[in-house]
């Protein structure tokens, strides 16, 4: 019987050094996880669902809502990402049986979507969105009769909607915009002005929607440009609140670390051998995701 997949995180190497050094970043983490008590205030918010979270000495006090229609029509949309899924599965013929039930779960959910855009969205949205769901649905159905998924079939049907998705983006882009600013304005209001000139808002999310971030322009907004970097942060593939607490955390600590070891309170916010891969890099460098258009 083989021995399931282990946590390497929980393995030390049988080497006195490497207890040293586990030693070491424990003595690191107690300060770490103590460290949010001791700061006023904090914000945070989790990419796509435009709330933001008020922290207070290290506990979440209250929250800023983003305005109704944001979480209802990113639901309904999210269907494009469900749509690719099935997508996905069904021209992978490992397993027909489970994309077919994939198939028929997403044309039941399609349907329910596509019944509730009247009600659930404004008029100048429910047209393009219950145009876009259409056209998925019509996929949906064709998968869970038994029709075969083919290499062109869901790009070609998005070409047909995509002035009409496109509409919705747009829409969906504004309206976060001005409800993130809104409540970033809030945030601002109901705190004293030195807490507020010393707080970190942090924007958790994955790595790929670090780059040109609705969350972060909405922030700068209020912030400054000045804040970006230094007091405004994306907290990289930190995915839920909680994770953002962490990071949030480990970010500060490292900023009083990289004071008082380096006199650069930014300096263990790069790699420890940041200096040799410039060196070797010729110059300094972040890869990015993917080309500009």
């Amino acid at each position: 019987m083989s021995a399931g997949p282990l946590d390497p995180s929980a393995v030390i190497p049988n080497d006195p050094v490497a207890h040293l050094n586990a030693t070491f970043r424990a003595l690191y983490g107690t300060n770490r996880d103590g460290l949010l008590a001791d700061v006023p205030l904090a914000g945070l918010t989790l990419i796509g669902t435009g709330e933001i979270w008020r922290v207070e000495y290290g506990r979440l006090a209250t929250s800023y809502s983003p305005v109704e229609v944001l979480p209802k029509v990113k639901g309904l949309m999210h269907a494009v990402l469900g749509a690719h899924g099935v997508w996905g599965c069904m021209l992978r013929p490992r397993d027909a049986a489970m994309a077919r039930e994939a198939a028929q779960q997403l044309n039941a959910a399609l349907g329910e979507a596509v019944a509730r855009v009247s009600t659930e969205l404004p008029a100048e949205l429910a047209h393009p969105a219950r145009a876009v769901l259409a056209e998925l649905k019509t996929l949906a159905e064709g998968w869970s009769a038994g029709l075969p998924a083919t290499a062109d079939q869901l790009p070609a049907a998005m070409r047909r909607v995509n002035p009409q998705l496109e509409q919705v983006i747009r829409a969906v882009g504004a309206a976060a915009f001005d409800s993130l600013t809104r409540s970033f304005q809030a945030f601002r209001d109901d705190s004293k002005p030195d807490h507020w000139r010393q707080c970190f808002v942090g924007v958790c999310g994955p790595g790929q929607g670090r780059r040109d971030n609705i969350e972060i322009a909405a922030a700068l907004s209020v912030m400054g440009r000045d804040a970006l970097g230094t007091r405004l942060l994306y907290l990289e593939n930190a995915l839920t609140i909680p994770d953002g607490l962490r990071f949030l955390a480990a970010a500060i600590v490292e900023k009083d670390l990289g004071q008082a070891v380096f006199d650069d309170p930014y300096r263990m916010w790069r790699d420890l051998l940041a200096d040799a891969a410039i060196e070797h890099a010729g110059g300094s460098f972040f890869p990015e995701l993917g080309p500009r258009r």
